[in-house]
């Protein structure tokens, strides 16, 4: 009887083994089929990828040879805010033209004919400041019976370039005491360069009341801040070479300013001076913009703030080359 338990219990004990072994291998090649299916979906989506960015430019190629046009811009030429209109220079080459062919191009319903300027035709526009003309511009080819256009997708009108000008962001608001302010903040700023201005300066403005008390160029304190982190410690120079820093990165300013600068300074406080601080941003043309960042009037003890504003973030002023002011207010 004892022979057979133990022939019994033998069985048994191999039977588990075996049941544990196919386990194992089971589990192996579950883990190696899903190693596959993690492999073909990430070639999968490689594939999509690269089927979508073809599809993409097969399409873009599709869109520039079926149109009718090689070549058009339409540029800010002046603007006039006291009179909410600017006038802009048009021009546009078409495909296929003859010295009789006619062109114009509509804003809306309103039509602008073109005159033939050598190899393109040319005109100018004088638009309100109130239309966006977004999908709203088209131009006319007339060459005998036959007429011919084409919407611009592209142009959406001069306010929706400022609307995307300049943003900007302090990660603490000024504190007043002892007859000083003091401005110990971060400034995450973006100011985007656009086909309509070439920007040469950009700022970051403190006000009291109708003065300008502190004023701090952009490009000198992240440079300033560039060289200071270039001298860091020996030890940490290898690290930080092949490291992004993201605290202070500032893109090329010939393509505009993003980046974050230190501002550590103190300014006087006047009881119940209004405290403004602001972005501005001037162009090469003339034009002037300004972007509220922060708005306080300081209280008659000189110790804090009575009330602060609430800064709307689509809120903007521009003034233009004879100083007329347009305000943007949501």
């Amino acid at each position: 009887m004892n022979l057979k338990r133990n022939i019994f219990n033998i069985i048994i004990v191999m039977l588990l083994i075996a049941l544990c072994a196919g386990a194992v291998l089971l589990n192996n090649k579950i883990q190696k089929i899903e190693n596959q299916l993690s492999y073909t979906a990430d070639n999968t989506s490689v594939i999509l990828s690269d089927v979508e960015t073809m599809q993409s430019d097969i399409e873009t190629t599709l869109e520039e040879e079926a149109s009718l046009i090689s070549d058009w811009k339409i540029t800010l030429k002046s603007a006039d805010f006291s009179a909410k209109t600017y006038t802009v220079d048009i021009s546009v080459v078409p495909k296929e033209y003859t010295s009789d062919t006619v062109t114009s191009v509509y804003f809306g319903t309103d039509e602008i004919p073109l005159t033939l300027d050598g190899i393109k035709f040319t005109g100018e526009a004088t638009l309100p400041l109130s239309e966006s003309y977004a999908g709203n511009v088209t131009f006319l080819f007339v060459d005998g019976d036959k007429r011919s256009t084409e919407v611009l997708d592209d142009f959406k009108g001069v306010i929706s370039v400022f609307d995307n000008v300049a943003s900007g962001i302090i990660s603490a608001q000024p504190e007043v005491s002892d007859g000083n302010i003091k401005l110990s903040f971060d400034l995450d700023a973006v100011i985007l360069n656009n086909d309509y201005f070439d920007f040469s300066k950009y700022e970051l403005v403190v006000a009291s009341g109708q003065t300008d008390i502190r004023s701090y160029d952009l490009e000198q304190l992240a440079s300033q801040q560039e060289t200071k982190n270039n001298l860091a410690d020996d030890s940490q120079k290898e690290d930080s070479e092949n490291t992004e820093d993201d605290t202070e990165a500032v893109d090329d300013y010939e393509h505009g300013f993003e980046g974050t600068v230190k501002i550590d300074d103190t300014a006087p406080a006047v009881a119940g001076e209004n405290i403004k601080i602001y972005l501005r941003v001037t162009s090469a043309q003339g034009y002037t913009f300004t972007y509220d960042l922060f708005s306080g009037n300081i209280n008659q003890d000189v110790n804090g703030f009575d009330t602060v504003d609430e800064i709307d973030k689509g809120n903007y002023t521009v003034i233009d080359s004879n100083k007329s002011v347009y305000q943007k207010e949501d």
